[in-house]
């Protein structure tokens, strides 16, 4: 077998294969062979039907497999030997195929596009000016934190009439064009949580009524989207999809969450019994509590503005053709050029973003090494282990426990990514020596969103 390379653009290249009949025959005859063995033909014993019928039968689909084996095979070596770095895979010119001759095999062309990784170069250092966000805990969070762990330990009860944080569990009944109740029409026992309601009017026509009272929605109004609607009818998709009008809301009960005092009891149950004993203590510790979770935040939206930052300096160019047509033709569901083309931005950001931080991990040594992902996977079987209260495993046995997640290459990928994480974001720490940056939490929020 023969591969060429041809460069055709500053990050494009075909690759020409040529099959002799010397690579294919003999792989060719060998697979023969073996469905002879077991084959069956009226008037022939199984395993002495002739040649040429079993040829005959399956003689070109056994020439495909061969040669597509043959080409994976030789294609997977080439890029490995050559050290060529892919995005995507080589993606076959099905015109250039169309002149080989299945029936009267001799000798099979082929071209297969590539799409090929930039190359750029990255420098750490402070002057890269990415600050450290930390969400300034003040008495405002710290309150709505007090009031979701009072709500959260709280009791739910019935109530007598509807109230802005209340629950309304009634029957979503569909109505005709004269407002009347629709025969054989859509109807549903649901809830709607006022707290999470969005549409004014639609609160303002249930707050204040009692079991019993009927109110006229617009369903619409009252569900996220067509699959919260469906959900609350029970139906399918399709089925919500054209509905039009208001809905009758028959109401059912009316449940309301009960909160729990800023007491002892709170305090034990919370941070368990006798670790804090008055309520400032306990404000304290709700606010280090905070700190702490929006630290692991920080690190992450951190590590995203660095990434950023570094990839507005390389300035990363992609082979946006060849992209688009890599993602039409392996998609898993049909997809249009349009649809491609609408969200090949987002795709290309992240596919930068990702060549960036592999460009880190490569100049800075910061793969993971074998050795720490067995670590990895000993603190994770030992923390399952922990977390339900049994006993954890030692030596041989947690190692045992430890090697069969080693032996799963999604469990693997997801270590690996954990660990390399872990890195990325100390590394940049140590490199970039940032300055730490308080900002409010709505402020913080937009960070984690756009980041």
């Amino acid at each position: 077998m023969n591969i060429e390379r041809e460069d055709t653009g500053t990050l494009t290249a075909t690759l020409k294969v040529t099959l002799s009949p010397a690579d294919y025959q003999p792989g060719v005859e060998k697979a023969l062979k073996e469905q002879r063995k077991t084959a069956s033909w009226p008037g022939f014993r199984p395993g002495q039907v002739p040649m040429t019928i079993i040829k005959k039968r399956v003689g070109r689909a056994v020439l495909v497999n061969e040669v597509e084996r043959l080409i994976d095979q030789n294609l997977r070596t080439y890029i490995q030997e050559n050290n060529l770095r892919m995005l995507g895979q080589p993606l076959p010119k099905n015109e250039e195929a169309m002149g080989n001759d299945w029936d009267q095999p001799g000798e099979f062309n082929f071209q297969y596009e590539m799409g090929m990784a930039p190359t750029f170069d990255i420098e750490l250092n402070e002057k890269l000016g990415v600050d450290l966000p930390l969400v300034d805990v003040d008495d405002a969070l710290v309150e709505r934190e007090v009031a979701d762990m009072q709500r959260r330990f709280g009791s739910v009860a019935d109530a007598a009439s509807v109230e802005e944080k209340d629950m309304v569990l009634g029957d979503l009944i569909e109505l005709d064009a004269t407002g009347a109740i629709q025969a054989g029409g859509l109807m549903n026992r649901t809830t709607i949580t006022l707290e999470e309601l969005k549409d004014d009017a639609a609160k303002s026509a249930l707050l204040g009524k009692a079991v019993g009272d009927e109110v006229t929605l617009d369903p619409h109004a009252i569900s996220r989207d067509h699959d919260d609607l469906a959900r609350m009818l029970n139906v399918d998709h399709e089925r919500v999809h054209h509905l039009h009008g208001n809905m009758l809301f028959r109401i059912a009960e009316i449940k309301r969450m009960e909160t729990v005092p800023v007491d002892q009891q709170l305090f034990d149950r919370v941070y368990g019994p006798g670790a804090v004993t008055d309520e400032a203590a306990f404000r304290a510790k709700v606010k280090e509590g905070l700190e702490g979770m929006f630290r692991r935040d920080s690190d992450r939206i951190f590590k995203r503005l660095v990434l950023r930052k570094l990839g507005e300096k390389a300035s990363i160019e992609l082979p946006d053709a060849f992209l688009k047509r890599w993602i039409g033709t392996t998609s898993e569901k049909p997809i249009t050029p349009e649809e491609v083309e609408n969200g090949y931005e987002g795709y290309a950001h992240g596919l930068k973003r990702q060549l960036m931080e592999d460009r880190v991990v490569e100049k800075y040594g910061l793969e993971a090494k074998g050795e720490e992902l067995n670590e990895f996977a000993k603190r994770y079987v030992a923390e399952q282990f922990a977390q339900y209260g049994i006993p954890v495993p030692e030596g041989d046995k947690l190692q045992e426990m430890a090697g069969r997640m080693l032996g799963d290459r999604d469990q693997i990928k997801r270590m690996r990514d954990s660990i390399v994480d872990q890195k990325l974001t100390a590394h940049f720490k140590a490199m970039l020596a940032p300055k730490e940056k308080k900002v409010g939490f709505d402020e913080f929020v937009n960070l984690a969103r756009t980041a």
